[in-house]
Formats: structure tokens, C-alpha cells, sequence
């Protein structure tokens, strides 16, 4: 493909010309500042600057990055990530592009997969040929190839500056450490895009071949719950992505305006990991928060007059079509009567062999108009009869970075809401938003496949039609009728158009746990959509239930705290509070049948003791009862008649609780699941005197900070995710990350925030390891955000990085 890149000389000099313009119109901002950073005129003889962005750095090493156009701006936070994150940003690049067979070997994994290299190299090179990233490309406006061409700048002038001998330990000197392109770029968002779609089908897509040839994969029946065509799957991805938010407006406030928490818990390694940063265009740009790497927009965040964070949404993303085929040929599908042949799609990667010289290994995959072929054995078979194909509605999604760039440039809500509405390009987020005169926001406004309630209804085959009434669906391929239809509205065919999708605006409060866009408001239920969209009358996560139940008993006054609105102290009390809410629904039941007659074990005794002395909490005081409790209730969560009270849609804040030990086999399969929970804990090495801070722990070279908080799916509000260390100990792998409070007062926004894991992978950078402590402590950290105090930050520093039109770079303080 052709990529106009950043040395062809015409289209630059359109560009160039753009840019000199916008900053010209920069220079006059409307809040008085000046618009042009320092240097930016060149002297006589002196070749002017293309790129040329200032990076200010404040405490725990977050910059502030303010330029005068969008490439420059680009630029700048490339340069700043990279001086934090150039090993991990390196990694994904070799990620992304299909390249890791080539360097570590097809059987090693990436640091956040247990997926082999090989089965990741052909996925990303099946999603990311030459076709859909030219077309990709030509898809972003101006502005936004702008920022592309100017990200790749700055990523480069930082290796060649730097030098591969000076980078980091994890990649000095790599033979995967290269310079990127435009076309790296364009892969990269095409990787977040589908996250949550066909990025969780990479061993069903890889692991496809037509009936009778070997595939790259072992067609082994997955086991329940470990693949995507599972909802249980799906409760689990959104554990390890999950978010709470909860937006409180004017009538919840103590002052009256909008405050908002924003709380995802994300990856504690890899890309998804976010980063803090502060981006301004003066006149046009003012945003903070924090995004995910490679992403030069703020991704969750606030400006001078409003504020936003994101949830892992509940829609689906992506259908898949079931497609009778020829009886004379496995690779022709039947579509309205006709055969047609499947297109085929013929991959190389190289792979490094154990002798360390490079082979190529090659597949041919197999599509549909649908999409890839993909297989799940048990479910979804490839035989001589039946094929199933994936529609990726995100793979179509070229417009993650105009969708941000609306967002952090809206300057009210009513903008911002348009600015989702008009682009529909949020990937598989959930919104909540409040703005500073006190109106909370939530929209469920995502690319969804266009598959209406009639069409679930006609054109989902009988065996799938439980699946779709949780949301997954599996259509009638054999039809063209059946295909997502097309919305003149919508900005790409087969997908809803923004407006017909949930939304909500109060003046007291929405919230949002990674539950469907139903309970947003108990008070305002939002019914009546498509199951693709947002599933009706369904049991609430414990998460969900806690925040409504923590924000309902403050506005009641219920809550034995005095007033009936909500402070920033409060807000962030629900955030850290700790508490483990199925605990609070089943304990007082489990403690009963601790004194019965049969719990007389060794086993169960050492549960029951500790659980009695429990506080139901996961601070870091708290002793180990709670990890005989999440023992307990992973294996009786799903057990058939366990609740002694059962949801009921009429009252779902406060159902199901209570355990129905009355039942004899539901009080023996209790004393089972505790006896067992406490030879886990017996296998762990755990002392029983132990409190929670000493066993989950986050390692930063030698030191190992302890970390609260507890799993999601035990109604645990701050979510930490955790993979045995070997030694007693957990250590963290995702959970909390950016976490953020706004509020609003005659001054501005008013944010206090912190990342869990901190700004840099670098164990050598003093930012490795401070904002961990500060989080272990919570203690959270006050952002500084106008001019003043950032300049009066007692760490600040300042630096403008210049990238000159002859290609001459400089930096200087």
C-alpha cells in the first residue's frame, strides 16, 4: 500500500500550510494565552520547525504537553511515552505487525496472553493486510492523519536521539526495537478496536480449516466458560477490563455540580495499560486524564468544563453466520440459493526456529462475505455441511481518534453528546459524564451490529437462541436478509446509528459497572432495546448492586453520615471503601452453618474462624478470611437454588440474598466449597495470622507494596485481579488503574486521581513504583491543571522537543 508519509514533499506542503495556519489562528485564543510555544520562529538560515511540541513534567512524572497543532501535539506525546513506556510501546508494535514468531519464537507467549506468538502473528496479519490498512488510512480525516504522521515522528526521533545501546534493560539493543510507519499506527488502533470483539477469537479464527486438513490448532472442545461464544466468557473479559463509574448531577452534590469517579480496572501490564497526561492546543484543546499507549487523545479524563470516564459496555460487537455449504466443496457457502466460493487468504510468518535461524511457516485462511471462518468445536463446526463466519463490526471502525479528539475538544455537555452521537466511534464503552452546571450523562453508544428485535427473532436458529437472549448471536447466513442492517444515520453500514442508542440524563445520578445500560438509574430504567444492545430484567453484578445501594442510602440519608448529598470524600469512600459485597448477602448464613452440627471438620473449623473474625473487607488490615470467602463462593455462585431469596426483576438492587441453608443439600454443598476453600489456603502456605497486605502484593524490583481491594465477581467495588507468586503470595496483574474524582467549583475542574501501578515500566525511572505506594496508601493525588499550578509544582520541569522541516531534531530545556 501507499502512505503519503512524512517525507513526500507536495502533500506535506499542504500540510505544512494547514499547520502554519492553525497555529496563526492558535495564536488568538479566546481564554487571553498565548497560542505559540517558545522557539517556534525560526532564524534567518534556519529551516522552520515541522514538529515542535513543550513537554512540562509535574509530580510522579505526568507531562503536560501543549502544542500548536495537531501533528505537534502528536509528537509530543510520543515523545513523552516513549521516554516512560518505549520497551512496552516497541513490543506492541512488534505485536500488532505479526512479528513475534520472528523474535521470541512461535511457542512464547506476550507478557498478558497465554495465546502462542505463532496463532497472534497470523491473527494480526489477518486483520491488518495491506488492503484494510490502506483503507483504513484513507478513512481518517486531515487532522487525524496529522496526529498519526506526527505520533510516528516523535516515537522515531526518540530511538534515533536515544540510541538502541541507551534504551532500557527490557529492549536495549532488541532486534524487534524498530521505527515504525504510518501503516504501525493504523494497526495499532485496528488492535484496540477489536478488543472486545475479534481479538477474543484468535484461536477460533486461526485454529479454522476446511474439514479433513490439519489445523493449526488441536480441535480440542474448549472447556465452559473459555470461549467466546460463552457468556460466562464474557463476565470474566469484563473482570480483567472492567470499570465502575458512577456521575452524580446538581441534586446528589454538596455544592450543587457535577462530580463524577471513574474507576476501570485494566491490565496492570501490556498496552492497555494507561498513562497520565495533559494535552493542550490553546484555543481549541484543554484536556487531562489519562490513555492507553499510542493513543495521542485523552481517553478517560476532564476539561475546563466537563467530565468523563468509560465502562466496559454490554453490547456485542461482532455476529456470527451460520452458512450451509456445498455438498461438492467445503470452501463454497449458500447464500439466497446460490453457492459462492470463499475467498482465501494465503499468510507467511517468519518464525525462529530453537537453532535461531528463521523459517517461514504459511496458512491459507478462508472467509465468507460474512467475515473469517472461525471454529469452536462442540459449537461452532466447520464440517461438510455447516460453516460459521464473525462479523467484526469494530474491524470497520476508523474512528477511534476523531471520536476522543470530539470528546476532550467539547466544550458542553450537549457538544460532547453530539460528538458521540455524530461519530459512533467508542469501540465497546459505556460514557458517564457530568458537566460543571451539575447534568450527569450516560450513553451506551457503541458499534453494534444492526440486528433489530424482529430480525433475533427470525433469523436466529433455534439451538442459539439462549445465547441471544444474553446477548451473543449467532444468525441465519443462508439468507442476505439476515445480514446487520444498514442505517443512513450511521457513519458505516451494518451498524446502529448513535442516536438510537441508550442514553440517559439526570440531575441526580447514573452509574455504570459493566452491567447493560438497563439499571444506569433505577429510577429511570432504559428498556425496550435490542438484546444486541442491552439486555432487560437480568441479574445485576454485585458491583452494580454496591454502587447503586452506596449512592441511593447517601441521598436517602440512610447511611448513618449526616446531609443527604454527596462529598468528594464520600465519593471516593465507595471507590476504596474495600468492601466485599456477597459477603454482606451470604455471611451471617455461612456463619450459621459454621455452628452446625456437621461443621465439625479440621477443614471447615479453620474457615469458620477466620471468617468469624472477618470485617468483610479487603483493606489491608483486614485478616485472611476472605480468602476462604472467595474460595466459598467461586464454587457455589452458580449453584442451582443456592439463593434463599432469587432475583426478582421487580426489585433488582436487592435481589438475590440470603443462602438457602434450610435446603440439606444446598448447607451440605456450602460445608463442601468451605472445606475445600481451606485447602487452598492450606496449599498456599498462608500463616493464619497474616493480614490481607501481606499476601496481594505488587513487586517493583525488590520491593513488594501491598495492594488492596478483591475480585470483581465477589461484589468487590475495587476490583484487583491476582495470579498465585508461588511463595504464599498474590501478585497483581490487573484491577484498578486510572482512578479519577471531578468536581467543579468558580475555579475549574477540581480532580484528584491516582494510577495504580504507576507512569513507567522502566524499573530504573523514579516513577516505576511511586504512584503504586501512593495507591497502597490511598492517597490520592491532586492534579495540577492550569498554567499556575503547574508551574507551581515542586517537581516541574519543562523541555520543547523540535523536529525541523529539513528532518533536523532538537531538544531543549
Amino acid at each position: 500500500m501507499t502512505i503519503p508519509f512524512q517525507y513526500h514533499r507536495a502533500p506535506r506542503l499542504l500540510a505544512l500550510a494547514g499547520a502554519v495556519a492553525m497555529a496563526f489562528a492558535a495564536g488568538c485564543s479566546n481564554d487571553g494565552s498565548s497560542g505559540s510555544n517558545s522557539n517556534n520562529s525560526a532564524k534567518p538560515g534556519e529551516a522552520a520547525a515541522k514538529y515542535q511540541a513543550e513537554i512540562s513534567r509535574t509530580s510522579f512524572g505526568v507531562p503536560h504537553i501543549k502544542a500548536n497543532d495537531e501533528g505537534s501535539l502528536a509528537y509530543g506525546v510520543a515523545t513523552a511515552y516513549a521516554q516512560d513506556n518505549v520497551c512496552l510501546m516497541a513490543d506492541e508494535f512488534t505485536t500488532v505487525s505479526g512479528e513475534r514468531s520472528k523474535h521470541f519464537g512461535p511457542t512464547a507467549t506476550r507478557q498478558t496472553s497465554d495465546i502462542p506468538n505463532l496463532q497472534t502473528d497470523f491473527f494480526y496479519r489477518i486483520i491488518n493486510d495491506d488492503e484494510a490498512v490502506k483503507n483504513a488510512w484513507n478513512a481518517h480525516s486531515a487532522p487525524m492523519k496529522a496526529m498519526i504522521e506526527g505520533y510516528v515522528a516523535g516515537y522515531n526521533d526518540y530511538l534515533d536521539k536515544t540510541g538502541m545501546n541507551n534504551l532500557p534493560t527490557a529492549c536495549k539493543n532488541g532486534a524487534w526495537v524498530r521505527k515504525v510507519n504510518e501503516q504501525d499506527m493504523i494497526k495499532l488502533l485496528r488492535r484496540y478496536a477489536a478488543e472486545a470483539s475479534s481479538g477474543q477469537f484468535i484461536a477460533a479464527m486461526v485454529g479454522a480449516t476446511p474439514p479433513g486438513q490439519n489445523g493449526l490448532i488441536p480441535a480440542v472442545p474448549p472447556k465452559a466458560g473459555m470461549h467466546p461464544m460463552d457468556p460466562d466468557y464474557w463476565v470474566a473479559m469484563r473482570e480483567r477490563t472492567g470499570s465502575n463509574a458512577v456521575a452524580l448531577g446538581k441534586d446528589a452534590t454538596d455544592n450543587g455540580q457535577g462530580m463524577l469517579l471513574g474507576t476501570p480496572h485494566f491490565p496492570w501490564r501490556g498496552a492497555l495499560r494507561f498513562y497520565q497526561l495533559h494535552l493542550t492546543i490553546p484555543g481549541k484543546l484543554d484536556a487531562m486524564g489519562a490513555a492507553l499507549g499510542g493513543m495521542p487523545m485523552v481517553n478517560i479524563g476532564f476539561n475546563q468544563n466537563l467530565a468523563w470516564t468509560h465502562t466496559v459496555n454490554n453490547s456485542a460487537h461482532f455476529t456470527v453466520h451460520m452458512t450451509p455449504l456445498d455438498p461438492s466443496d467445503p470452501t463454497k457457502y449458500i447464500v439466497d440459493g446460490k453457492p459462492q466460493a470463499m475467498t482465501r487468504k494465503t499468510i507467511n510468518v517468519e518464525v525462529k526456529g530453537a537453532d535461531g535461524l528463521l523459517s517461514t511457516q504459511t496458512r491459507t485462511f478462508y472467509s465468507s462475505q460474512y467475515g473469517p471462518v472461525v471454529v469452536i468445536p462442540g459449537q461452532l463446526d466447520w464440517n461438510a455441511g455447516m460453516a460459521f463466519s464473525l462479523n467484526d463490526a469494530n474491524l470497520g471502525n476508523h474512528r477511534l481518534l476523531e471520536q476522543w479528539y470530539g470528546m476532550n475538544t467539547a466544550r458542553s455537555l450537549d457538544e460532547f453528546k453530539a460528538s458521540i452521537d455524530r461519530t459512533t466511534g467508542l469501540p465497546w464503552v459505556n460514557t458517564l459524564a457530568v458537566d460543571k452546571e451539575g447534568a450527569s450523562l450516560f450513553m451506551d453508544v457503541t458499534v453494534v451490529p444492526h440486528v433489530t428485535k424482529a430480525m433475533q427473532d427470525a433469523c436466529v436458529p433455534g439451538p442459539f437462541k439462549p445465547l441471544a437472549a444474553r446477548g451473543l448471536f449467532v444468525l441465519n447466513g443462508a439468507t442476505s436478509a439476515c445480514a446487520p442492517a444498514t442505517d443512513k444515520a450511521a457513519p458505516q453500514p451494518g451498524i446502529f446509528a448513535g442516536a438510537s442508542l441508550p442514553r440517559l440524563v439526570r440531575s441526580d445520578y447514573v452509574q455504570n459497572s459493566n452491567d447493560s445500560a438497563w439499571l444506569s438509574n433505577p429510577q429511570a430504567p432504559l428498556t425496550g432495546f435490542p438484546d444486541i444492545v442491552s439486555v432487560d430484567n437480568v441479574e445485576q453484578f454485585g458491583r452494580t448492586r454496591l454502587g447503586i445501594t452506596q449512592v441511593q442510602k447517601r441521598l436517602a440519608g440512610t447511611d448513618g453520615l449526616a446531609g443527604r448529598k454527596m462529598t468528594v470524600a464520600q465519593l471516593q469512600a465507595l471507590a476504596l471503601g474495600n468492601r466485599v459485597y456477597y459477603a454482606d448477602q451470604i455471611m451471617d448464613d455461612v456463619l450459621a452453618l459454621c455452628r452446625g452440627d456437621q461443621a465439625d471438620s479440621g477443614d471447615i473449623t479453620a474457615a469458620c474462624a477466620r471468617l468469624n473474625q472477618w470485617d468483610r473487607t479487603v483493606n489491608l488490615d483486614s485478616n485472611i478470611g476472605y480468602l476462604y470467602f472467595t474460595g466459598l463462593w467461586e464454587r457455589i455462585l452458580r449453584v442451582p437454588g443456592m439463593w434463599a431469596v432469587p432475583f426478582n426483576p421487580a426489585d433488582p438492587v436487592n435481589t438475590p440474598h440470603g443462602l438457602n441453608r434450610d435446603n440439606p443439600a444446598i448447607a451440605t454443598t456450602v460445608r463442601q466449597a468451605l472445606a475445600a476453600a481451606a485447602q487452598d489456603v492450606a496449599k498456599m502456605g498462608v500463616s493464619q495470622d497474616a493480614r490481607w497486605g501481606d499476601v496481594q502484593l505488587a513487586t517493583r524490583g525488590t520491593r513488594r507494596i501491598p495492594i488492596h481491594g478483591g475480585k470483581g465477581t465477589d461484589g468487590v467495588y475495587n476490583a484487583i485481579g491476582t495470579v498465585p507468586s508461588g511463595d504464599g503470595k498474590l501478585e497483581v496483574i490487573y484491577g484498578t488503574s486510572y482512578i479519577q474524582t471531578v468536581s467543579f467549583n468558580k475555579d475549574g475542574p477540581q480532580v484528584q486521581a491516582m494510577l495504580a501501578y504507576s507512569q513507567s515500566t522502566d524499573p530504573a525511572s523514579k516513577h516505576f513504583a511511586d504512584q503504586t505506594e501512593r495507591f497502597s496508601k490511598k492517597e490520592w493525588i491532586t492534579q495540577p491543571y492550569t498554567e499556575a499550578q503547574i508551574k507551581a509544582d515542586p517537581a516541574f520541569s519543562t523541555m520543547t522537543v523540535t523536529r525541523k522541516a529539513d528532518g533536523k531534531v532538537a531538544a531543549k530545556p
